[in-house]
């Protein structure tokens, strides 16, 4: 924690308004209205992290903060510079590998730490091609299209349900939210959509859809738009999105289904 002056020092409970030290509390970017959970993939990363460990252990309670990133309390400045944190104690951690290490040695029940490097390496690629492709680093959707084939092309070859094996691992918590982006903004606003072929892939997508705990965490199709659209947007498709009923890309196309192993 961050000291205001030699004397004093934030409590983030004064915050929290909770004074059980024992609970974890997230910190997350809010949505537009300032309140509800924003589109951060790194965010919901943590957050579904967190419903997991829930679903191990009964005992295992957390609170979800939203925070408006663009006008943040003096009190979350004081812990922290950046989303999402995690607080937990005395404890403030704001690197998404520094809490899944900490989660995972204070909560050891389903731990989802996991050292597979092939499958890290398949899909290391595909969330820059796709921010390259968004801010017009590059205009070469192929690239997106190659790295998302290579990810395809490894489930496929595995036969696996996950990533890693059949069971959920931090690797499907990263990976998830960053391929629900992809999907909801790339077609939205670049009219990009991930191939009906990639059918391994769309599983996969399909394998997070079913866990209440990856739909609990993810953010309305209209937050993910708002995160990633444009300046240049029109004041009235801007207003449109803030407006709308919140919508979710939940469903997989028809496909051909890979059996696993």
């Amino acid at each position: 924690m961050t000291e205001d002056s030699e004397d004093e020092q934030f409590d983030p409970r004064t915050l929290l308004n909770d004074e059980d030290d024992h609970k974890v509390h997230l910190f997350i970017k809010a949505g537009r209205d300032g309140r509800s959970k924003g589109a951060c993939p790194f965010c919901h990363d943590v957050f579904l992290k967190l419903l997991i460990k829930c679903e191990a252990d009964n005992d295992f309670s957390f609170d979800v903060i939203t925070i408006n990133c663009k006008n943040p309390p003096k009190e979350f400045k004081e812990i922290s510079k950046k989303l999402p944190t995690l607080v937990h104690g005395d404890t403030v951690l704001n690197d998404v590998d520094d809490i899944e290490d900490y989660l995972d040695s204070s909560f050891p029940n389903n731990k989802l730490s996991l050292k597979d490097p092939e499958a890290f390496k398949i899909q290391s690629n595909v969330f820059t091609r796709f921010t390259y492709l968004i801010k017009d680093v590059t205009n070469n959707s192929q690239l997106l299209i190659d790295e998302l084939d290579k990810i395809n092309a490894f489930l496929r070859h595995r036969g696996t349900k996950y990533m890693c094996g059949n069971e959920i691992t931090s690797l499907d918590c990263s990976l998830w939210p960053k391929l629900q982006h992809i999907r909801v903004a790339a077609y939205y606003i670049l009219h990009l959509s991930i191939p009906t072929e990639f059918s391994a892939l769309w599983q996969y997508l399909g394998s997070a859809y079913e866990h209440e705990a990856f739909v609990k965490s993810c953010p309305s199709d209209q937050e993910i738009v708002l995160h990633w659209i444009r300046r240049e947007t029109s004041p009235k498709e801007y207003l449109q999105l803030t407006k709308e009923e919140p919508k979710y890309s939940l469903d997989i196309p028809s496909i051909g289904y890979v059996h696993y192993k």
